[in-house]
């Protein structure tokens, strides 16, 4: 099979490793599959150019930015961009081992990692500013997060104490559920002992935070014994960082 190229943010230390939760869940699906793929590294000022040249048109909608990674190209020169879609292209070029995807479960493990990272945004926008992206990128980072969050980065930073952990809870209180209540059989994985795609969702939330800060990290998956049970379930595939 030809190799895939995967388009994801650098960062500030070298050697560039995958930190994007987004990029994240595409990154794992890819390292699942066993489907070769090599990275190609743009930060926040060189993605719109990038992806234009490969033919991505912008995000017209009012969700989201009209860049974003995940992106792969195909060996054809074709091009996508949306992890969800990348997952749906990914099963069909190679159905085995498959990603067992189920747009409901994928939808409720959105919507949980939604509910539990948005209040912590506060600490990990922040963090993501001035420890990981390049600090040529700061200007552009900082002006795209303030037209989404209706603050800047010092602003929202202020608002981190611990009263967004408290906000995040209920996330947290749904991925618990979503990990319990779908089991057709014993095991860590939503599903059980069958791995599928949404549960790289949740995963990638905790390799964000791990790759942002050790303390979020630890705090996040420490609030539910089934989650560092699914996140040790999963290590073989968060092992290609790169």
């Amino acid at each position: 099979m030809a190799t895939i190229t995967l388009y994801d943010l650098a960062r500030r230390v070298q050697p560039n490793q995958c930190w994007s939760y987004n990029v994240w869940k595409t990154r794992m699906a890819l390292n699942y599959k066993g489907i070769p793929y090599t990275t190609a590294w743009v930060n926040h000022v060189t993605l719109r150019p990038t992806l234009e040249s490969i033919g991505i048109p912008p995000n017209t909608s009012n969700q989201g930015f009209e860049y974003s990674v995940p992106t792969i190209q195909l060996s054809d020169g074709s091009a996508l961009t949306e992890s969800s879609l990348i997952a749906a292209k990914l099963e069909e070029i190679q159905p085995s081992p498959s990603l067992h995807l189920d747009a409901a479960l994928q939808a409720e493990a959105d919507k949980v990692v939604r509910m539990a990272c948005f209040p912590l945004y506060a600490r990990y926008m922040p963090l993501v500013a001035r420890e990981i992206i390049d600090e040529s990128t700061l200007p552009a980072f900082e002006k795209t997060r303030e037209a989404r969050f209706g603050m800047t980065l010092q602003e929202m930073e202020a608002k981190a104490g611990d009263g967004i952990w408290d906000a995040a809870e209920p996330g947290f209180v749904a991925a618990g559920k979503l990990l319990s209540e779908h089991k057709v059989d014993e095991g860590p994985f939503i599903l059980g002992s069958q791995v599928c795609y949404a549960d790289f969702i949740l995963v990638a939330m905790f390799e964000a935070f791990k790759r942002a800060d050790q303390g979020m990290f630890e705090r996040a998956i420490g609030r539910n014994a089934a989650f560092q049970a699914l996140y040790d379930a999963c290590q073989e595939w968060v092992q290609n960082a790169q």
